[in-house]
Formats: C-alpha cells, structure tokens, sequence
C-alpha cells in the first residue's frame, strides 16, 4: 500500500475542526490531509443556511484537490455540513472515491437505543440527524440541543470545564428522561467528551471511531 493509499483527505467546517479531525487520525497511526470549508463557524453557518450549493461545488473542489494528490479516502468530519450540502452529488462527482460522513453511522446506532440527549451545532443538522434516527427506529425518545455558542467557544480553545460551566452543559441530559446516551452530534464537541464524562452518568456516544472503521471497509 502506497503512502497515498494511507492517507485521508479531512474536510470539515472549519479551520479548527478540520483540525481535529487529522489529529483523531494520526493518533491511530494513519496520516492525514485537511482541508476546512470556510473559515469560521459564523461563516460555515451562513453558508449551510443560505448557499448549501456554493457549499456543496466548495467539498466537490476539495475533493478534486485530494484526487490530484491521489487521495480516494474522505472523511467529511462535520455533521452539519454533511448536512447541508447535496451529498448524493458529491458522491456522484467521484465514485471511485470513499466518502464517509458521521450520519452513515446513525443509521446503524439507531436500533440500539430507546432514548437519546443529541448535541448538535445548528438545527438544519440536528433536524438531519432525528430524521436519520426515525427512519430506522420509529419509537425511539429524543431531546435535541443546538449548541453554536458552545462550537464558538471550542474555536477559541477556550479550557473545557469552563465551557461546560458557562452553558450548564451538565444539566441537558434531565435525570427523570433516562437516557441511554448522548451523543455528539458536532465533531467540535470531542474536545468537551472527557470532562463531560467526568459530570455526565450516561455514555457519550461519539461517531468518529465508526467512521473511520467504515473507510476501510
């Protein structure tokens, strides 16, 4: 296997979470390239809302960047701009490329839970991800949370038991709702996983690690 054939293209919203999506990948011993698709959350934010084609032609470009580097691996690792943009015709634009993004693997989470706290950065990706979670498993309890503020706050890498103190982040999973996860649905949030473990009695249920598995299947 060629040095290329090991390395996957990150694409996420911005700067910061594209970031962290290669570090997630180089920790398990896979390199990495990144590229964001804008330059803020405010930025990516207006651009889900209001030109998701723009959006789309942006991932399609970057994706032809990571052919040119012969790149057939891509991670999209960001929920809500995974939802915004026309991903049947990403895929479309490039079969011969493995594209992944964190709702492929809701589909298969769905069935295993009754009720779930999800934590999302806009409401056109929290809408996308109940969709997703309905569909496969009609009974199932959600209560939804959208959280830009808290995606501001890890842009600026401010300490996490601070950002977690300062939205009452402890206290969106209510006791007497008994759920069975919560899951962190913005791949900003990680950064928050293992303080919000230490607060929180419920697992935290995080979509990168089924993602990458889901690359080289």
């Amino acid at each position: 296997m060629s040095g290329s054939d090991k390395t996957i293209g990150v694409i996420a919203g911005t700067p910061v979470d594209t970031q962290m999506g290669v570090d997630f990948i180089r920790k398990k011993g896979l390199e990495a390239v990144g590229i964001p698709a804008a330059s803020s959350p405010d930025e990516q934010n207006m651009l889900q809302f209001l030109k998701p084609d723009a959006l789309t032609q942006k991932v399609i470009s970057i994706i032809g960047d990571f052919q040119k580097q012969n790149i057939r691996k891509v991670m999209i690792y960001c929920n809500s701009l995974s939802a915004a943009i026309d991903l049947e015709l990403v895929k479309q634009k490039y079969p011969d490329t493995n594209i992944v993004t964190p709702l492929q693997v809701y589909h298969s989470l769905a069935s295993r839970y009754k009720r779930l706290v999800i934590l999302a950065a806009n409401g056109q990706s929290l809408k996308t991800i109940e969709k997703i979670f309905y569909e496969n498993n009609p009974t199932i309890q959600i209560i939804g949370v959208t959280t830009l503020p808290v995606i501001r706050a890890i842009e600026n890498l401010e300490i996490p038991e601070i950002i977690i103190d300062k939205f009452n982040l402890a206290d969106l999973v209510p006791k007497n709702f008994n759920a069975e996860g919560l899951v962190l649905g913005c791949t900003h949030l990680p950064y928050l996983k293992e303080k919000l473990e230490q607060k929180l009695n419920v697992p935290i249920i995080d979509p990168a690690e089924k993602m990458l598995a889901e690359l080289f299947l």
